[in-house]
């Protein structure tokens, strides 16, 4: 009896031992597909990003076709506002801010896409501004002393000019031909702001030991502008250089959008210089669009021109493309685009974002609006 027993233990042992390996062997099958279902699942996110990044560039004419068409929509909106308020932009609470909304276009499932309108009028042309005003900006708002201030503005006038003729406390070439790398003094406009990174004075003062802008150039980002080479718009233009431009011309900052019909000057102050305006002149057009994880943007800086338009009559029977008349072309020549007579110059466009952060119109803080 004892050695039956002793044999049925003996047999049983090698099957305990056997459900063990086979129970090992499931767990290390289970662990090996869990390890490759994580593996193919993130394999596929990782492809269907990249399919979407190769679409983006790889199919050029859709993306780019789809971008410039909302650009289109965006200078029809700006061009129509404008000629129902008789050719004349003051703000974009006239409508043309919100192009999509205002043209009713419906966005096709799987794109996003939005529209910026900014006008560009609203800070002091830094390249065409007077000295004397530029140095009321750096003393009055930005709170540099006297000398400073002096050797700010004379060195930017002889980077701009188109002499090699030294101011008093100004710097030219051979100040700059010292440096190392060397370089010569542009004598001509600013392309950007960061080109103030290249002249003697600005350096130290608007960008820190390692090149980087600091607060100090921020605060003049939203004060003046390389691009804007004409008036200011009142309109646009934030709280701080409203109270230079008052405190120049003698009028009153804190009472200039009271009591008006609408939310924008139609007319400057009686005691407004030249500098001062209520006109748009320069408007950024910035086109986000978003197809997947991948954006595409274009930007465009367009000064729009509706009196060229308005007094060409091309609005008139056989003036424009397809018109009545037989010495027209209708083919989508050179000539008929010119016979279109668009009523905008562009200046600018690039395919990528440009600009910082836009400043506050000081209407906003002026006026009393409800929350």
């Amino acid at each position: 009896m004892r050695h039956t027993i002793t044999h049925l233990q003996t047999r049983r042992r090698p099957l305990v031992h056997a459900k063990r390996q086979r129970g090992s062997v499931l767990v290390a099958v289970l662990a090996i597909i869990l390890v490759i279902t994580f593996m193919v699942t993130r394999f596929m996110n990782e492809a269907v990003k990249d399919l979407e990044y190769r679409a983006i560039f790889n199919e050029p004419s859709d993306v780019r076709a789809f971008a410039y068409g909302m650009l289109e929509v965006a200078l029809a909106t700006v061009q129509e506002v404008a000629l129902i308020d008789d050719g004349k932009l003051y703000a974009g609470e006239q409508g043309w801010s919100d192009p999509l909304s205002y043209a009713g276009i419906t966005i096709p499932n799987g794109w996003e896409v939005s529209i910026s309108i900014r006008d560009e009028g609203g800070k002091l042309p830094l390249n065409t501004m007077s000295e004397d005003l530029l140095n009321k900006l750096l003393e009055e708002q930005m709170d540099f002393d006297f000398g400073t201030t002096r050797e700010l503005s004379s060195t930017l006038s002889d980077w701009i000019d188109e002499d090699d003729e030294q101011r008093l406390n100004g710097a030219e070439s051979d100040d700059y031909l010292r440096n190392n790398p060397a370089y010569r003094a542009a004598n001509a406009p600013l392309q950007s702001l960061e080109e103030l990174q290249l002249l003697k004075i600005w350096e130290d003062e608007f960008f820190d030991e390692d090149g980087y802008p600091n607060e100090l150039f921020v605060q003049l980002s939203g004060l003046v502008s390389v691009t804007n080479t004409g008036s200011v718009n009142l309109n646009s233009a934030p709280a701080d250089l409203l109270e230079l431009l008052a405190l120049q011309d003698g009028w009153q900052d804190d009472y200039l959008f009271d009591g008006l019909e609408e939310p924008y000057l139609k007319k400057p102050p009686e005691s407004a210089g030249k500098i001062s305006g209520v006109e748009v002149n320069l408007l950024r057009v910035t086109i986000n669009l978003k197809r997947g994880d991948v954006p595409f943007t274009i930007s465009a800086l367009v000064e729009p021109n509706f009196s060229a338009q308005s007094s060409s009559g091309s609005a008139t029977s056989g003036s424009a493309p397809g018109g009545a008349s037989e010495d027209k072309p209708k083919t989508g020549s050179v000539e008929e685009q010119d016979a279109m007579q668009i009523p905008f110059k562009i200046l600018q466009l690039s395919e990528y974002t440009q600009g910082g952060p836009e400043t506050t119109s000081a209407r906003y803080s002026v006026m009393d609006i409800g929350e």
